[in-house]
């Protein structure tokens, strides 16, 4: 449905955001990749993403011109930065520029996630479905999304996209995202993570499952991923957490 440019000019930093985004949670189906500005120009031009992750500081044209052509030229298209300079002035132009996030590296999954989420929800706040139909005989809010929420702590464990879980209500992507945001002040990502990241705590506390299999159960990409996204969110690691509920068992 979204698409999605990456332009960083080190291969191995596309290669990372393309692993760690979530891409199929928030509806976003095409990836383009450029090594630097003017290559990505080219795509925006083209192929018209409405999300663009950009580096800062690369060869033939850096993220600083990428962001004045973008203004001069008012492309509509949501903008992430990503750099390993904390120098103020990077920060200060993308500020100034509009940009969703700043994020340095190296990068965090969940700073990414969340920075893609926040994005895909202006996204659909600016350009809202189309379909006259579902507009005018939308969902009971309330009452959706309390089947929603149940059927998501039934089925947690298993890979729920909002993709999936728009064709399992017959719903829109767009309007069911909107709609969960409305209802539960929090979106389907950070949601569906906060159960993950609870029955992994049970997991952690009461089983001896390592922690490859756990990530491999709660649909984890794999155990890194899965340590990384933990500590970030319960502050310490898997194995210091196992390691307190042992001593307090």
């Amino acid at each position: 449905m979204y698409k999605v440019l990456i332009i960083d000019d080190v291969a191995l930093v596309r290669d990372a955001i393309r692993l760690l985004g979530q891409w199929e949670l928030f509806g976003i189906t095409t990836i383009y990749e450029a090594g630097n500005a003017q290559e990505g120009l080219d795509i925006i031009y083209r192929e018209k993403p409405e999300l663009i992750i950009t580096d800062m500081k690369m060869p033939v044209m850096d993220g600083t011109a990428l962001l004045r052509k973008l203004e001069e030229e008012q492309i509509r298209s949501k903008i992430i930065v990503i750099s390993g300079f904390s120098d103020f002035k990077y920060t200060r132009l993308a500020i100034q520029s509009g940009v969703i996030d700043y994020i340095l590296k190296p990068i965090d999954p969940q700073d990414l996630n969340n920075a893609v989420a926040a994005a895909v929800a202006q996204i659909e706040a600016e350009f809202p479905p189309a379909d006259p139909v579902e507009e005018e005989t939308p969902p009971t809010g309330n009452q959706l999304i309390n089947d929603v929420l149940r059927y998501i702590r039934d089925n947690y464990m298993e890979e729920l996209t909002l993709p999936v879980l728009a064709d399992t209500f017959h719903i829109s992507k767009e309007h069911l995202s909107r709609l969960f945001k409305k209802e539960t002040g929090t979106n389907l990502f950070s949601y569906i993570m906060e159960m993950k990241l609870n029955e992994a705590k049970e997991l952690l506390a009461h089983t001896e499952m390592t922690l490859e299999d756990i990530a491999m159960r709660l649909g984890f990409s794999n155990g890194n991923y899965f340590s990384k996204v933990f500590k970030k969110n319960v502050g310490q690691s898997p194995r210091d957490y196992r390691s307190r509920c042992s001593t307090v068992i």
